[in-house]
């Protein structure tokens, strides 16, 4: 019928595509817009000489040879790859769209010539995997029913949460997910992050008879988790396109042959034919889809390609589709239960409160001292600052690092190769801040990110939800600060007018919840939890709630103390409050210059606290009688108090938590640990880790090295009481990390 209908071309590639094929410096054949367009897209050849495969990059090629090292086509075919195609072997030849690369866009549009598949006689093939009989028939018994009874099952679950992650009970809300997933039912689960959701699926995989697919768009967080996996032995792999062929065809043997638990795809991988039918190949117990609200043309990350999920779930009607999010309003989880077929029974909504979260939100008036006084109580610790450009994000990074603060930048501007050695030195090291545009952060799971601020305003309140949840993944208390002004909101606006005009109304509504939340005048919980549709009472842990409280505890201002007495002694104990304010701030005004007070060592020293800052802090000073202030001529002189300051007295001072923020850190109460063990176990974790090739917080948490340091196990029983120890970390760490301890 081909022959007839559509014969093929004979000899080499040159007789393709009525002689258009030109070649690439690496080999690769493609047609040129500039070329001209061939007759077809689709076509057969029969090639004169054998075709051998190449699969040394991230895609599967065959080589056809000629002199100068042969000419390439990328396959894209759903059979079994094969080492050699004879000569004479009829194959199907097609063009891959008009494309070119996104970062130069002069170049010229090209489309790939590709290899779509072959007949061929039977001695030219290997012989195909075994296919199992399709997920959708009835003669099948699904992969997930277990003989267990279902509550026999959650025991099992329950038990496998100690012995595998070490984790003594439940998070809420996991239980009534996980018997409901593994009694056979579809859930949707939205949770906080931080909340447990990955558990959810993990542990029912473990108690199905079969596989679990993951699928995430996040290539970051599925190497992450399986990384976390291979530490607690359990069987898992992911599919993406870091992959070479090699170890792509071992992962999807792994999973034919029963020998995966877990296995994490892309939705763009998971939608290939070959994927499709590894999955037929293979006893799916479950597709649990994560960041599910990339589903919705109402969230705040959608992803085209999540609407074709269910395909894929019509496709596999016997296996347990779970979906998980952090982020999800009213509309977007209606959305994602329509998309995937989800029962309304099956909707598990967590609460939305992260109570280890401590919120703050200031006016941006001098944003890079506001940033520094926030930074000073964050030394030695990891977090995240948010800006809304590439060229805020260069500069800011550049003006912290001339200040001697350990920062990398991260945006979408950065080559591939920068990006990523941020990115990976972010996750590995402790104390790296990483200054980024909203390009960061998605597939983070470092757990010890002790702080976020926001340079600019969010867009939405689910973006600033998701941004700020990447703080404090460990349940230890964490900091985010906003800054904003109303400059952000009229850029934002701007962009909204740019957009498609039925998407205004519900981009605008979003910003002012925004706007709501950073403006508020009461606790900022109830604005962003009722966004969510949780009402709730005050939180008492945001910086609205300790002023209007009175739980806000002095705060240790001695440091700006002693550079506003030294301020008033090198300028002669002879100016008043705004003179002295003017010469700690560096200002260069003619009243400073002309008496040479920009010369003074004090000039400038003070320039990263608010000037509002300086005046509160002033109106303190002198009210505690720090100086003596004459009240007919306004100047300050020092006192004896002023000289025990100086001479090593501490100075407190009552500052709302906003200003709090720009001075010191806000009092956590003493620690209840030995922070010199603490120090110890976490050298001995990081030494652990590089040794590994992992981050750090894969072997331990901040979390689990507290709790060694506060109950000091003496043995292997004790220490596996300890958070966070399973039997797979007891067998690899618990003998280093106890002789540690006994050495302390």
């Amino acid at each position: 019928m081909i022959r007839r209908c559509l014969p093929p071309q004979c000899g080499g590639p040159e007789t393709l595509y009525d002689g258009l094929l030109q070649r690439s410096p690496t080999g690769a054949l493609y047609i040129s817009r500039e070329s001209g367009v061939p007759t077809r897209s689709t076509l057969f050849w029969i090639p004169d000489q054998p075709l051998t495969i190449d699969t040394d990059g991230k895609r599967i090629r065959y080589r056809y040879p000629t002199s100068h090292g042969g000419n390439t086509l990328t396959f894209v075919g759903f059979q079994e790859p094969i080492e050699r195609i004879p000569a004479g072997t009829l194959l199907r030849v097609s063009l891959a769209h008009w494309w070119r690369p996104t970062d130069r866009p002069e170049d010229e549009l090209r489309c790939y010539a590709q290899l779509s598949g072959w007949f061929a006689n039977a001695h030219n093939l290997h012989p195909p995997s075994p296919r199992s009989t399709p997920a959708s028939s009835p003669t099948t018994a699904p992969a997930r029913i277990s003989s267990l009874h279902s509550t026999t099952r959650l025991d099992h679950a329950r038990h496998l949460l100690k012995q595998v992650f070490g984790f003594a009970d439940f998070l809420p809300r996991q239980a009534e997910v996980i018997r409901h997933v593994l009694e056979g039912h579809d859930a949707l689960a939205v949770m906080p992050t931080g909340g447990g959701k990955s558990l959810c699926y993990q542990l029912p995989a473990l108690v199905f008879d079969g596989l679990t697919v993951v699928i995430s768009p996040l290539i970051a967080l599925m190497q992450d988790q399986v990384n976390q996996l291979h530490l607690l032995d359990v069987p898992a792999a992911f599919l993406n396109c870091t992959l070479k062929h090699r170890d792509w065809i071992a992962a999807a043997n792994r999973a034919r042959a029963g020998q995966l638990k877990l296995l994490y795809v892309a939705p763009e991988t998971l939608l290939r034919p070959e994927t499709l039918r590894l999955l037929e190949d293979s006893r799916l117990a479950c597709l649990a889809v994560d960041e599910a609200h990339c589903i919705s043309e109402w969230g705040h990350d959608f992803r085209p390609e999540y609407r074709q999920l269910r395909k894929v779930r019509r496709r596999f009607p016997s296996a347990v589709c779970l979906g998980l999010t952090a982020t999800a309003t009213p509309r977007v989880r209606e959305d994602i239960r329509q998309l995937l077929e989800i029962d309304r029974s099956g909707e598990f909504i967590g609460s939305f409160n992260r109570p280890n979260l401590f919120l703050a939100a200031q006016p941006r008036r001098d944003p890079l001292h506001q940033t520094i006084g926030f930074l000073e109580q964050h030394r030695d610790q990891s977090g995240v600052i948010y800006c809304a450009t590439r060229r805020q994000v260069d500069q800011l990074a550049a003006e912290l690092r001339a200040r001697g603060w350990p920062v990398l930048p991260y945006h979408a501007g950065l080559d591939d190769t920068t990006r990523k050695q941020n990115q990976e030195r972010f996750t590995r090291e402790e104390t790296v801040v990483m200054v980024a545009t909203i390009a960061f952060g998605m597939g983070i799971n470092k757990s010890n990110v002790r702080f976020v601020l926001h340079y600019h305003l969010p867009k939405d309140l689910e973006s600033y939800y998701q941004e700020i949840g990447r703080a404090g993944r460990d349940g230890l208390p964490a900091d985010c600060l906003l800054l904003h002004s109303a400059a952000d909101a009229s850029t934002i606006r701007h962009f909204i007018s740019q957009g498609a005009p039925s998407e205004r109304p519900g981009r605008l509504a979003r910003l002012e919840a925004m706007l709501a939340y950073a403006d508020a005048r009461n606790c900022r919980r109830q604005p962003l939890l009722a966004y969510f549709g949780q009402p709730s009472n005050p939180c008492r842990h945001c910086d609205h709630c300790l002023r209007q409280l009175a739980l806000i505890p002095p705060t240790d201002v001695t440091h700006a103390a002693r550079l506003f007495l030294s301020c008033i002694l090198e300028t002669g104990e002879l100016f008043g409050v705004a003179h002295i304010i003017q010469v700690l701030r560096g200002s260069r005004a003619q009243r400073i210059t002309s008496k040479q007070h920009d010369r003074l060592p004090c000039h400038g020293a003070g320039r990263h606290f608010p000037i509002d800052l300086w005046r509160e802090l002033t109106r303190q000073f002198i009210a505690q009688e720090l100086v003596d202030h004459d009240p007919h001529y306004g100047s300050l002189r020092i006192n004896a108090k002023s000289r025990r300051v100086q001479a090593g007295e501490k100075v407190f001072a009552h500052l709302d938590a906003s200003q709090a923020f720009s001075v010191a850190p806000r009092p956590e109460g003493k620690q209840p640990y030995d922070q010199a063990l603490f120090q110890n176990l976490r050298r001995l974790r990081r030494e652990l880790a590089d040794r590994a090739g992992v981050p750090p917080y894969l072997i331990f948490s901040d979390r689990t090295l507290i709790d060694l340091a506060i109950r000091r196990p003496r043995n292997m029983e004790e220490f596996l009481a300890i958070h966070g120890v399973g039997e797979a970390k007891l067998a690899r760490y618990a003998t280093a990390f106890l002789e540690v301890i006994q050495a302390h």
